[in-house]
């Protein structure tokens, strides 16, 4: 075993396959199967490790998940006597093996880099000061965007600093970002998003003010101004004859007119005036002072414009930053961006590695890292100490990659990694043994492919071809001294990407597959578009329908807009199609009317959820509203002048109204979601009509069951949380449906398809808008990364475009047998496709070209043809998703969903005319109100001082932050509080209290809200507020009212389960009863309950009693 090994694995070598083989190696090595995965005791470190102690790390999800079939899989078939190549695994322990780990299967590490490192620092939430249920989140938009709200809330309320900082943000935006019209608060966001992560982590550093940069920009304009004036008059007093457009453009500087113009910067003044001109020194150097004034303003005047439009967004998105921060030990959520962070954070602490190990349960001897070119730097860093501790102790770490399949730098990866790890001395000089493998063979593509794709792109491990692709993907505007250096250091990149690029085929490879390069081009992206859909569609009946199914099929384009364009053009040429998207759960059309319906439900006066319901296939093509089959309701729903369309509708058709939707409408609010879906499915037998929708109908009803969990149980509450995370629901990707997959290249990776189809060549490049730090005349400031910045942006670039090379290797290298590339060229030619034009012409090959033949499909099934009716998923107007009966079953047996099967009645039964929804409910003999859950209470009143509680933030004015966290109760709580002057300002004056104790501060600082613990009998108890004080633990317990002996029992619950398990020297835990309408506190403890006060100082210990 070499305990540092890299294997390099190009597209296709199966590296899956050897990644299971290692596995498998290091589960043999563990000897026999013990009771536990990990051993209890792990003094003795010259023993084998447990099997829980092998740590495979995996790229997706999706990965992982296939990676732990494939090891089960090849420990059955050891089982019954066909081991893996290269295992020496007999039945008997095979089987032994395949016992134990289905008995402990979360034991078998094999997981996502992600899920790792959440896991550590989930082991060290108490440490990191995190809530310990946190969730986390991959927007950190979604982490800090509440304090946004609380930040515009205190402006409302008269904070001048807050109010003061959005004008400048405002302000900013219009002087300097060209920002128009009036609606800023999508804008505001839109400026604060690429700030949110750098602001968070703390990168932005010492910047220059406001102030400095705009005392600079307006030096800047002065000297440009004055300049331009003094040059003008120079020239009248001369009578000097100025070229026309010349004097147009210092005119046009000295009124105050930044344009550009080619005579700012001439050589000399002469050729800024008309032949024969006497220019005397005074004029020249008045030209030179002015244009080097003008260039000045046009380089650093732009950046600086630029750092003024961000500077005030930069203090808001710290000011959110630090607000989170301040709270993150309350905070439900974590932004995964600080994930990686917080695990090396816990892992560099004194005795962080071994703390660590003690609380995940395991050692982790032996690492194995999928698709570790695309591992960034701060993933790196954090699993490092871990790998760092195996290597002192015997074990090991093997890495699988290609760098030439690095496509993720925009999330940060980097490939340098890939070969830096045997650069690292810290490792190698623990490692007993290193070594670099390769996979040199390609199991997944025909013949054909593989010589096509090994000719095209091994001449770049040349660096005479690598240097002439670099030359055209890069800009020949580069500086030339920046050219040289980026030229150098990405023509070594890559050579060393693709050395080695060459891969042989198996032995039992068939000479056979099929490549056909076409050119498309046309004079604009519009019309490039239309052709090569046009062409796609042709090839796919004309070639691919006759013999293949369309599921052999895949297309691969740049991005998701691109992949639902092609999806429309496709699905009107009458071919089914997948995209991403298309599983969307927001864009089903059953699923468009449902919410429609439930909108219609909640605001009766929305026409368009009214016209959306009644012109969707669920409702207008019920037997039940066959009155409506001649009307063109669009055209009806025009002309009505008065009146909500509802109103007209049921005026118009009664019977309809009457039988389909006045039951639902007269007990809209009575009834959950959950339970109106339900009632709404079943009266319109959506489920036996639509069977072919069953998955997306049957995944939203387990949204809506969430929601509902989650105590969003009112229409309003739901449509409000369906607005903001609908795109987030998807269903599962149906692995039978027989139609063309279209999906991202990014989304291909590590995929494959009999038939692939390339149908855009020509890629654009562009950098990254993330703001940079730039320092120039003595000003630190943070700008859009562009051209006038040089290094940055330039560096940026080349590396896009090195990435770009490996994003056509990658769409190259999914095909199986066959593979269709258009090199597709507009009127300004692409610099990828000229960098692809090069390796074309180092081959021989001239687009257009076709090698080999297409051969049929292995196994026919149903010609393609005849599968349209079958699996279109993505249809316009009412074609509706329609699955294999196999496709169907797959899916749905993926979902497992949580709802009550729906009624399987049959279409032909009769409604009685008196049916209502949940006719069932009366016959329960139970009195329930369903009114009384939504309108506010006098017993509600209690939560709703807690709801206010629960988002006071002290900030040293109390009456500012008491009013703060009354709007956003009254704003946000799930009920409609009545416009009660007394309510209002007892909850103020109960608050106030509280804010003005001196203990307040410090215990909503440090103290853990919300936070639960378990009886012994399993019973969940939640205490308002426990503070870990400097004597112990304190739980406090909010109440309003009257006290009542009740209370203390309940807080002695909560004494109880703290103290079981304390030493006899600690302090017992101490619980503090708060009655906010009575100002007072009140002591418990296990024993007694001392009498109300109106402060608590007296009844606390300190440390000092205690010593």
């Amino acid at each position: 075993m070499q305990h540092l090994r890299q294997v390099k694995a190009s597209a296709g070598s199966g590296k899956t396959y050897e990644l299971t083989r290692c596995f498998l190696q290091r589960l043999v090595s563990c000897g026999a199967p013990g009771r536990a995965a990990s051993p209890a005791c792990a003094l003795g470190s010259g023993g084998p490790c447990g099997w829980g102690d092998i740590l495979a790390v995996t790229f997706t999800n999706a990965a992982a998940t296939e990676m732990r079939e494939r090891v089960i899989r090849q420990l059955k078939s050891a089982a019954l006597g066909c081991p893996m190549q290269g295992i020496a695994l007999d039945s008997v322990a095979a089987g032994r093996w395949v016992d134990a780990i289905m008995r402990d299967m979360s034991a078998l590490n094999i997981r996502t880099i992600d899920s790792l490192l959440h896991l550590i620092v989930r082991a060290a939430a108490l440490e990191l000061k995190l809530h310990p249920d946190f969730q986390p989140v991959f927007a950190t938009e979604e982490a800090l965007t509440p304090y946004l709200d609380l930040l515009m809330e205190k402006a409302w309320q008269g904070d001048e600093a807050m109010r003061d900082l959005l004008r400048q943000v405002c302000r900013a935006m219009v002087w300097y970002g060209g920002s128009k019209g009036f609606l800023a608060g999508e804008k505001l966001l839109h400026q604060l998003r690429p700030l949110l992560n750098s602001a968070l982590l703390g990168d932005f550093g010492e910047l220059s003010s406001y102030d400095e940069l705009d005392e600079r920009l307006t030096a800047l304009n002065k000297t440009a101004h004055e300049t331009a004036v003094h040059l003008l008059q120079l020239a009248a007093s001369r009578e000097l004859p100025w070229q026309a457009n010349a004097l147009k453009a210092v005119t046009a500087w000295s009124n105050g007119e930044r344009k550009t113009s080619a005579y700012l910067c001439k050589d000399e003044a002469a050729q800024v005036f008309k032949k024969g001109a006497k220019i005397d020194n005074e004029v020249e150097h008045a030209y030179a002072a002015f244009s080097q004034a003008a260039q000045a303003y046009t380089t650093d005047g732009l950046i600086l414009r630029q750092a003024l439009r961000l500077e005030p967004s930069i203090r808001m998105a710290r000011i959110l930053a630090a607000a989170f921060s301040h709270n993150q030990e309350q905070e439900g959520t974590l932004p995964g961006l600080l994930v990686p962070y917080m695990a090396r954070q816990v892992l560099e602490s004194d005795h962080g590695v071994p703390d660590t190990l003690c609380r995940l349960g395991s050692r982790l001897s032996h690492f194995l890292v999928d698709e570790f070119q695309d591992t960034s730097q701060e993933q790196w860093r954090a699993l490092r100490p871990l790998v760092e501790e195996a290597l002192a102790h015997g074990g090991s770490l093997t890495w699988v990659g290609d760098v030439k399949q690095s496509i993720y730098g925009w999330r940060d990866g980097d490939p340098e990694l890939f070969d830096g790890i045997l650069d690292d001395r810290g490792l190698t000089a623990i490692a007993a043994t290193t070594s670099r493998d390769s996979l040199p063979f390609n199991w997944r593509s025909s013949r054909q492919v593989v010589e096509h794709n090994n000719a095209l792109f091994s001449p770049l491990e040349q660096p005479e071809t690598a240097r002439a692709v670099m030359s055209a993907l890069l800009p020949n505007e580069m500086p030339l001294d920046l050219r040289e250096e980026i030229m150098t250091s990405s023509v070594n990149a890559l050579v060393s990407a693709f050395a080695g690029t060459r891969q042989q085929c198996p032995e039992h490879t068939p000479d056979s597959g099929f490549v056909q390069i076409e050119d498309i081009s046309a004079d604009s992206a519009e019309l490039l578009n239309d052709a090569v859909f046009t062409r796609l569609s042709d090839i796919l009946h004309e070639d691919i329908a006759p013999h293949r199914p369309w599921a052999d099929v895949l297309v691969l384009v740049r991005s998701n807009n691109g992949a639902a364009l092609l999806a429309d053009h496709l699905v009107r040429q009458g071919i089914p199609v997948i995209t991403e998207n298309s599983l969307l759960l927001s864009a089903h059309p059953l699923v468009i009317q449902t919410v429609a319906f439930l909108a219609f439900l909640d605001s009766p006066d929305d026409n368009i959820a009214f016209l959306t319901l009644i012109t969707g296939n669920i409702f207008h093509d019920h037997a039940d509203a066959a009155d409506l089959a001649h009307t063109n309701l669009d055209g009806w729903c025009a002309l009505q002048k008065k009146g909500f369309l509802y109103q007209n509708f049921r005026q118009r058709w009664p019977h309809v109204w009457q039988t389909l939707l006045a039951p639902f409408f007269s007990q809209s609010g009575l009834m959950t979601p959950y339970d109106t879906v339900l009632e709404w499915y079943a009266r319109l037998q959506v489920e036996q009509r639509f069977p072919e929708a069953t998955t997306f109908l049957r995944r939203f009803m387990e949204v809506l069951h969430s929601a509902e969990e989650k105590g969003l149980a009112t229409l309003s509450t739901f449509l409000e949380h369906w607005s903001e995370k609908s795109n987030e629901e998807k269903v599962p990707m149906p692995e039978n449906m027989d139609a063309v997959r279209i999906m991202t290249v990014h989304k291909s990776k590590g995929l494959e398809a009999p038939v692939v189809f390339v149908p855009f060549t020509g890629l654009s490049l562009s950098v990254s808008d993330k703001p940079v730090r730039d320092e120039r005349q003595g000003l630190s400031m943070m700008v859009r990364n562009q051209k006038a910045l040089g290094r940055p942006y330039y560096e940026d670039l080349a590396r896009q475009a090195r990435e770009s090379l490996n994003l056509l290797y990658v769409a190259f290298t999914r095909a199986r047998d066959a593979l269709y590339v258009f090199r597709t060229s507009a009127k300004r030619q692409s610099p990828v496709l000229a960098g692809l034009d090069i390796l074309w012409e180092r081959t021989g090959w001239q687009p257009p070209y076709t090698l080999g033949s297409l051969a049929s499909a292995p196994e026919a099934i149903e010609p393609a043809g005849l599968a349209a009716q079958a699996s279109v998923v993505r249809a316009p107007e009412k074609n509706m998703a329609v699955q294999s009966d196999a496709a169907k079953g797959t899916a749905q047996a993926k979902m497992e969903p949580v709802i009550i099967s729906m009624p399987a009645s049959n279409l032909d039964h009769t409604i009685p005319e008196d049916w209502r929804p949940m006719q069932w409910l009366p016959r329960l003999k139970i009195f329930r109100n369903p009114l009384a859950a939504f309108s506010f209470r006098p017993e509600d009143r209690g939560n709703l001082l807690h709801f206010c509680l629960e988002h006071l933030r002290l900030t040293g004015n109390p009456q500012e932050d008491v009013q703060a966290a009354l709007h956003f109760g009254l704003r946000h709580y799930p009920l409609p509080v009545p416009d009660d002057a007394d309510l209002r300002q007892g909850v103020t004056e109960a608050l106030h209290w509280l804010a003005t104790q001196p203990q307040t501060t410090r215990w909503l600082e440090k103290g853990w809200p919300e936070h639960s613990i378990m009886t012994e009998d399993g019973q969940l108890l939640r205490m308002d507020l426990l503070v870990r004080e400097s004597w112990g633990l304190l739980v406090l317990d909010y109440k309003s009212g009257q006290p009542e002996d009740e209370h203390v029992d309940q807080v002695r619950k909560y004494l109880t389960c703290l103290n079981q398990g304390n030493d006899e020297e600690q302090t017992p835990a101490r619980g503090l009863l708060v009655y906010l309408d009575q100002r007072r506190f009140r002591l418990v403890t296990q024993d007694s309950a001392s009498e109300l006060v109106p402060h608590c100082h007296d009844l606390l210990p300190i440390k000092e009693d205690l010593s």
